[in-house]
């Protein structure tokens, strides 16, 4: 008697042309939401100065604004994982996204120092959604292989200063 495996869920590697585009249509989505989470940081800090003189935010409080996202992000990453364990992790990246982007539009129609410390709160919460459920999304979408292998680098080491360096470095060992 033997036993079927019917959990597996990636394609083959010789999928159909279909699947593949859907495949390289995932990446591209998935890597964009990345990319947007991981930039909004960037952005935000190029902007407090004309923060600043538009909602009249004090100089003390103007680090709240960068630093309130990265407070609710860092704080709320492993319940975001394990919500996607619970809830579906494709379900709690669309959430995570809408979230981000709905909080996104709110802080950049802000009218004041507190909507806009409210909304940059909300956007750490959908990131902290989103984050972890497009990692997980990358391992359990494409098939286990070389190309699983550097898309799953690529993800990772996305965040870190210089990250492009050692990219490039440990790309040239294989």
């Amino acid at each position: 008697m033997s036993v079927r495996d019917t959990t597996q869920t990636a394609p083959q590697v010789g999928a159909p042309p279909a699947v593949a585009s859907r495949l390289g249509l995932a990446l591209l989505i998935i890597t964009t939401a990345q990319l947007m989470l991981t930039l909004d940081d960037t952005i935000v800090n190029v902007a407090l100065p004309s923060m600043q003189r538009s909602l009249h935010i004090a100089t003390p409080h103007l680090n709240w604004v960068a630093s309130f996202y990265a407070l609710a992000f860092g704080g709320l990453l492993l319940a975001g994982g394990r919500a996607g364990d619970l809830f579906g992790r494709l379900r709690m990246f669309r959430v995570g996204i809408i979230v981000f982007a709905l909080a996104s539009a709110a802080g950049g129609f802000a009218p004041d120092e507190t909507a806009l410390l409210v909304a940059r709160v909300a956007q750490g919460c959908g990131a902290a959604l989103a984050s972890p459920a497009a990692l997980s999304l990358l391992a359990t979408t494409f098939p286990a292989g070389p190309g699983r292998a550097g898309t799953g680098q690529w993800a990772s080491t996305a965040r870190w200063p210089g990250s492009a360096r050692w990219w490039a470095c440990c790309s040239a060992e294989r």
